[in-house]
């Protein structure tokens, strides 16, 4: 019988490319959402920054993925932020299935991030590419990549087979 360390290939931790890959394409994304509210009517930018600077660190890493995430309790490795911030957002490790509302609230901010800025970007052709292609670069990391290897079962992203031992855990 393996190991649950062998059966995770990022047991090991998560390559520099890989983070690079999450962290660069997350905050483009982020930086030029808010850059191109901003330019056109910076009123409507404090919910996209509730959204963004607030939702994501103290919503989702501390209440709701990074809680379940063996990847920073057992290996201590976090694929977003160094593990020792991380550690530090999060107060408690949890193991429980997300409820519904933490469900609705996951789904919530990670529909928020790519579609509030639109329309405000949709006059600038320049950041709107830069928004879009950053955009499609985290969501597809994480929806093609990450997401399919993911550790974190309670996760509504995670889309390993029930069946799989590499997303047991």
């Amino acid at each position: 019988m393996t190991s649950a360390k062998t059966e995770c290939r990022y047991a090991n931790g998560f390559s520099l490319w890989e983070k690079l890959w999450a962290q660069l394409s997350f905050f483009a994304m982020m930086f030029t959402g808010i850059a191109g509210i901003a330019r056109v009517d910076w009123h409507w930018l404090a919910p996209y920054l509730i959204v963004t600077a607030y939702g994501v660190p103290m919503i989702v890493m501390r209440h709701l993925a990074c809680p379940r995430c063996p990847h920073l309790y057992v290996y201590n490795d976090c694929v977003q932020f160094p593990p020792r911030w991380t550690k530090w957002l999060v107060k408690e490790r949890k193991t429980s299935p997300f409820s519904a509302t933490e469900r609705w609230t996951f789904w919530l901010i990670f529909l928020l991030i790519p579609l509030y800025p639109l329309y405000w970007l949709a006059p600038q052709p320049i950041l709107l590419g830069v928004f879009l292609v950053s955009a499609a670069m985290w969501y597809s990391g994480q929806w093609l990549y990450f997401c399919k290897r993911c550790r974190v079962r309670q996760c509504p992203f995670n889309r390993v087979p029930a069946d799989s031992p590499a997303g047991a855990g």
